[in-house]
């Protein structure tokens, strides 16, 4: 069997995993929903990225084959790292703009300065 064939097996059987863990754990509120919502984008992206790596490591040994599998290596190369910061940007950005400018987090029942609202 194709040892490509082989490796996209396995990242289904990641997915699968992710999948139930997912629908396991139900997320009700709004963070988790993101944070799940986050955490499966970012390894899909990585799934992507290592079929790419994959096809390209295991394509055939002819020079059509070895200029496919480069051609994808190289689209997943210039496609996936700005996709990969944009989504940590906007997770990583979105909780940096929630802590107040003491840089540590309200505790609850704590009312805001008008100072830490401004």
């Amino acid at each position: 069997m194709d040892p490509v064939i082989i490796f996209a097996a396995g990242e289904l059987a990641i997915v699968v995993i992710m999948a139930a863990l997912i629908a396991l754990l139900n997320g009700k509120d709004q963070e988790s929903r993101h944070l799940y919502f986050g955490s499966v984008v970012l390894t899909s992206l990585a799934l992507v990225f290592m079929l790419g790596m994959a096809m390209f490591y295991w394509a055939p040994t002819n020079p059509a084959g070895e200029a496919r599998g480069q051609k994808i290596f190289e689209a997943c190369v210039q496609i996936i790292p700005p996709l990969l910061t944009l989504v940590i940007g906007f997770y990583f950005g979105k909780r940096s703009e929630a802590m107040p400018k003491g840089g540590q987090a309200p505790k609850i029942g704590d009312k805001a300065t008008p100072n830490e609202i401004g």
